[in-house]
């Protein structure tokens, strides 16, 4: 396993219509624009007054843009207008290097304001003029953008947003598109051989294949980003491939064998004229260097190339895009795309795999339901996971049955769809290790709900689903749960099965209050299409708050969460908001105007992330035995009580002492530190995958 890593998530503009939807709905996707049809930033025949460009340049960049050219001025003219359309939102510089092309109006570009203009002395060729270029930057990043590109909007806050997210990353590439919106590449492949091959050329751009983020084996050099110290430690481009080609795949090369990861971003969309630079005729003049350099290329790194790639074959196209060669491939299965700010299980899901890309995995996701669900599928891809959704997709079984022997991994979450899938991964991927995520005892929680609500016919159901989930835990290799409690039932039930606990989530930042909030707001957060949820909420406004009423009049509650159903909007009054979804933002915003957190839950099972999150938020908390579940001295951190009057009385403390606030406050931010960390997730993640391999 490589290294784990600290990757976050990356949130980008929706591709379709946003709208909360329902298990089975239809999306409404707002219709892609043919490739016939793409707008250019600027106009192929557009003749450009250089002094009207006026491109925003600083002198303390974080990003210089290099951009090489050989004549051509027009065209570099409108390369340089689409930077002044679409400019960058991080400090930036620009340097052109006019490679004595001897054009008689090479100089016009000098006259763009903020540009660094440079006219070598003497010819240098492309990849000397970059190396150069390079030498004089200041930036923190080096953006090469050949002079016969366009760049389209956020095309280098995409670029440069992977660093951030990406720690490993040393260099990272564009998508690149031809004028007449065919895709040109999306990231590079080289074979055993030393060959290459430009990925989903002449295809669809807007193909889910071509639309995640992932490691690549090299990106043309027409638009990639490289940390400038890691440039210079490199060398920069080698120059035993001047004048040009093979310098950009091969500077791939160098950048993994200095530990860094080279990444695709297709969030960076650029267009780029082919051939403008240096022709397509590959015999005369520069372009016979192709061939030379092939050689070259082939004799530096002809045994990393046997070891680490794919042979040229078909068949080995989707294995190679993915630079699978030796990265375990791990299936993941579950009833939809996740939505992270709208339920707690799509929050653990999607940080388990982001966890999952950092240990080097390459994750494939097939939801039950093919829905993007708006832009949460594109938000997963943007992750660095192959979501596999949409109208085209085939079915599971069929699915499987092609990809299936090259499978690791299989995780499967929700008992239903595992269910319905196990079968066929183990006909079809019977080498994989099958890991179920069972989230919480299903059957635990709804008998726990028959017997609150005295239903008969919810004790049936428990019944059933016991049937179902002790069936799923003798057919998988390891079975997870989020709490110790839940293994050792699970064990208790079947001695012979493999189960372990993993942690739930995990946050990066813990808010740590110095002072008491003078507030007398409290906060109910949950996913409000859950039983457990409604009856909390119920019973809290019913039965508990009435009694902090008498005492604190004043004291407003929220209930802030999505899908409330009708008996939770009925408990709307003066007193108490109910919110419906919000977003991430706006939801921290809540916690940080609320006194108390409440989770008031009388039945349930597993860890609670509703929990979890208040204690992360810096809010003191109140909650139950059952909100307590799975998380072991949790005493520490909270108020814990199962009466309505004792529950009202800890609320009551809490908005009247201070000392006692900051208590609660301080353990809170203790128990995640040492609870629910990214780094711990991770190294419990690896854990697990050896466990079910072994």
């Amino acid at each position: 396993m490589r290294d784990l890593v600290h990757w976050v998530r990356i949130k980008n503009r929706s591709r379709v219509i946003r709208r909360r939807m329902k298990r089975g709905d239809y999306v409404i996707v707002t219709p892609p624009t043919p490739p016939s049809m793409l707008e250019l930033p600027v106009l192929e025949s557009a003749r450009i007054n250089p002094a009207t460009l006026g491109l925003a340049t600083s002198e303390a960049p974080d990003v210089s843009i290099i951009i090489p050219a050989y004549g051509k001025v027009d065209v570099t003219l409108r390369c340089l207008a689409a930077l002044h359309r679409f400019p960058p939102t991080m400090p930036y510089e620009v340097i052109v290097v006019e490679d004595a092309s001897g054009e008689a109006d090479a100089e016009r570009v000098g006259l763009v304001p903020g540009v660094r203009f440079v006219v070598n002395k003497q010819n240098l060729g492309f990849l000397r003029s970059c190396n150069a270029a390079a030498q004089m930057a200041r930036g923190r990043y080096l953006l090469l953008l050949n002079n016969d590109t366009q760049v389209m909007a956020e095309a280098v806050d995409a670029l440069r947003r992977t660093f951030d997210a990406h720690p490993q990353a040393g260099l990272v590439g564009s998508k690149l598109i031809y004028p007449d919106g065919r895709l040109q590449e999306a990231g590079g492949i080289v074979w055993s051989d030393g060959s290459g091959r430009n990925h989903g050329r002449m295809g669809n751009r807007f193909a889910r294949e071509y639309n995640y983020l992932r490691e690549t084996d090299y990106v043309s050099g027409a638009s990639i980003m490289v940390e400038a110290a890691l440039w210079r430690q490199l060398g920069g481009f080698d120059e035993r491939f001047c004048p040009a080609y093979y310098e950009d795949t091969d500077l791939a090369m160098q950048i993994r064998q200095a530990g860094r990861l080279v990444i695709y971003q297709p969030a960076s969309t650029v267009v780029h004229l082919e051939g403008v630079s240096n022709g397509t005729d590959a015999n005369p003049g520069i372009k016979r260097y192709q061939y030379v350099n092939a050689g070259k290329f082939l004799d530096k790194w002809r045994e990393v190339l046997k070891r680490d790639h794919f042979p040229d074959s078909p068949d080995n196209i989707a294995l190679a895009a993915d630079r699978a060669r030796h990265r375990p491939i791990v299936l993941v299965t579950n009833d939809l795309v996740v939505q992270p700010d709208v339920d707690a299980g799509s929050r653990a899901i999607m940080q388990s795999l982001e966890a999952l890309v950092s240990l080097g995995c390459v994750v494939k996701y097939w939801p039950e339901n093919s829905n993007d669900f708006g832009h949460y599928a594109e938000t997963m891809r943007l992750s660095g996971i192959d979501v596999i959704t949409g109208p085209q997709r085939s079915d599971f079984g069929s699915w499987v049955q092609r990809y299936g022997t090259h499978l690791s991994y299989v995780i499967m979450h929700r008992p239903h769809v595992t269910a319905h899938f196990l079968s066929l991964v183990r006909q079809y991927a019977p080498q994989a290790h099958v890991i179920y995520y069972g989230h919480d005892l299903h059957y635990q929680r709804v008998r726990a709900q028959a017997k609150v609500q005295d239903d008969i016919g919810m004790r049936k159901a428990a019944a059933e689903l016991h049937e179902v989930e002790a069936g799923i835990w003798q057919r998988v290799d390891v079975s997870v749960y989020f709490s110790q409690e839940e293994v050792d039932s699970v064990r208790s039930q079947c001695p012979w099965v493999q189960a372990q606990a993993v942690q739930a989530y995990c946050f990066d930042e813990v808010v740590v209050p110095q002072r008491p909030i003078a507030s007398r707001q409290l906060i109910f957060v949950a996913g409000f299409g859950h039983p457990p949820n409604v009856d909390a909420a119920r019973w809290l406004v019913k039965e508990v708050m009435p009694m902090v009423w008498a005492q604190e009049p004043d004291v407003q509650l929220g209930l802030v969460g999505s899908k409330p159903t009708p008996e939770v909007l009925a408990l709307q009054s003066k007193q108490v908001e109910v919110t419906g979804w919000v977003s991430d933002e706006r939801l921290a915003e809540l916690y940080a105007a609320s006194r108390v957190a409440v989770v008031p839950l009388r039945f349930g099972a597993g860890v609670k992330h509703k929990v979890v999150e208040a204690l992360s938020q810096g809010v003191p908390l109140v909650t139950t035995s059952v909100g307590a579940q799975g998380l072991p001295g949790l005493e520490k951190a909270c108020a814990i009580a199962d009466e309505a009057q004792a529950l009202a009385q800890h609320i009551v403390t809490l908005l009247r002492d201070e000392a006692a606030w900051m208590d609660q406050a301080r353990g809170a931010a203790a128990y995640i530190h040492e609870h629910f960390s990214r780094s711990s997730m991770q190294r419990q993640l690896a854990e697990l995958l050896q466990a079910a391999a072994d």
